[in-house]
């Protein structure tokens, strides 16, 4: 019992490595951000820019984190169910896994294996596994594609401010001479243009190049493992359950055996429960029986209980009739 405990604690704190993984990278992206507050002065550009891109690269890295946590969460949420089948397979086969409905993506893999297995045909479980975790990889994709659209809006940025820098540099050497606010604005708005190209180039190579692409790393390199782990669960212990054979179908029919004999004990189960239900029924008609003999003819509960008997009687006349009968007999 208590190597059952261990094991099943190993396998609980395998299963969070994904979200610990995640949350040690969560707190260097925090970091990052504190320096670049501290030492850059990141949001307080991004509060006076004018071109908004900036905006767009941090709203599209908090939706990136944002995806990549639900990812991470629903991975980890995996890996626990993964686990756990991995012990039942070890024990019991293919056969003796208890599935759990369509919510999680191991459940959904090990039906569709039981159903190929079922009808007597070759698993290509590679495939198959593939299939299965393909929109898990999608997502991780996608949370890789926003980091790259991050890179590129900076460059979009570094261009669209040296764009500002040249037209403000061309206002002030008009003005030089001629009017001085006009060769301080140009002068300001080509500091203005050098920062939209410094720091959108800084926030974009930084949130999208280097943040977000580990958050997809850390989840699709989770996807991986948990492939690796239901293809080794299965060609290592349910192998001899994959292979079209008469062995299987002994198999599959001593299980299916094993299933209808639990039915059929919750059936007695049920069954004791209903007779049980009916003694009592029976006793209490008996002592409702007696009880109105005792009373006098014209008592007026008397009346309207005969009246409800006969109603009974025009609607069950055999059943009633039976149960009075016993107590007559």
């Amino acid at each position: 019992m208590s190597s059952k405990n261990t094991v099943q604690r190993a396998a609980d704190q395998r299963a969070l490595r994904t979200f610990a993984l995640w949350m040690g990278w969560c707190i260097s992206s925090l970091t990052v951000f504190a320096m670049l507050y501290s030492k850059a002065n990141v949001i307080g550009f991004v509060q006076n820019d004018s071109t908004r891109i900036t905006w767009i690269i941090l709203g599209m890295f908090v939706l990136g984190v944002a995806v990549s946590f639900m990812q991470a969460m629903r991975m980890t949420a995996e890996w626990f169910r993964a686990y756990k089948i991995e012990a039942m397979v070890m024990k019991k086969g293919l056969a003796g896994v208890t599935l759990r409905g369509g919510r999680h993506i191991v459940d959904r893999f090990t039906d569709a294996l039981r159903t190929i297995a079922e009808r007597n045909g070759r698993v290509d479980v590679e495939s198959l596994v593939d299939v299965e975790f393909s929109a898990q990889h999608r997502t991780s994709q996608f949370v890789g594609l926003l980091g790259n659209l991050m890179i590129t809006l900076g460059l979009i940025g570094t261009v669209l401010g040296m764009t500002i820098t040249m037209n403000g540099l061309h206002g002030a050497l008009g003005a030089l001479g001629i009017d001085q606010s006009l060769l301080v604005d140009g002068l300001r708005t080509a500091m203005n243009g050098m920062g939209v190209a410094f720091y959108t180039t800084l926030m974009g190579s930084v949130l999208g190049g280097v943040l977000l692409r580990v958050f997809s790393w850390i989840t699709d390199a989770s996807v991986n493992g948990l492939q690796d782990l239901m293809i080794r669960t299965y060609l290592v212990y349910a192998a001899a359950d994959l292979e079209p054979s008469d062995d299987r179908d002994l198999r599959a029919l001593d299980a299916s055996v094993g299933q209808l004999s639990q039915r059929m004990e919750l059936l007695h189960l049920a069954m004791q429960a209903s007779r049980k239900e009916m003694i009592g029924l029976r006793e209490e008609a008996g002592l409702m029986y007696h009880e109105l003999k005792e009373l006098a003819e014209d008592d007026p509960i008397r009346q309207l209980a005969v009246g409800h008997a006969r109603y009974a009687l025009s609607v069950r006349p055999g059943f009633l009739n039976r149960v009075f009968a016993r107590f007559r007999n």
